[in-house]
């Protein structure tokens, strides 16, 4: 399913916000050069301390479900002239969280 069609909705299932996170991060690896994918992963790594990604489960859990979710990076992203669309949207993403990270929307410890 493309990015565009996964943030468009809610995800319906506990784990499949968490399923979604590690699709972001599959196709960062894919698509993003080796500087963004860093940044990606760092910036993943903290919504989902702040509870961005699942709210109602403590974020080692969090983090842990979303490493074991991984899937192939060629079931997502078939081919590189898919990458463009795909890096705006995980951009749009990573704005987003930044944003509600910063005024404070996410989870307080």
């Amino acid at each position: 399913m493309p990015v565009e069609a996964q943030t468009a909705r809610q995800p319906a299932a506990p784990h499949a916000a968490e399923q979604q996170e590690a699709d972001y991060r599959v196709i960062a690896a894919r698509c993003g050069t080796p500087a963004f994918e860093k940044g990606f992963f760092k910036d993943s790594r903290a919504a989902v301390a702040a509870g961005l990604v699942n709210k109602n489960r403590m974020p080692a859990d969090v983090e842990k479900s979303v490493e074991a979710l991984r899937r192939s990076p060629f079931v997502l992203v078939a081919t590189n002239a898919d990458c463009p669309s795909q890096l705006a949207q995980l951009k749009e993403v990573q704005k987003a969280r930044k944003e509600a990270i910063r005024t404070g929307r996410a989870r307080r410890p």
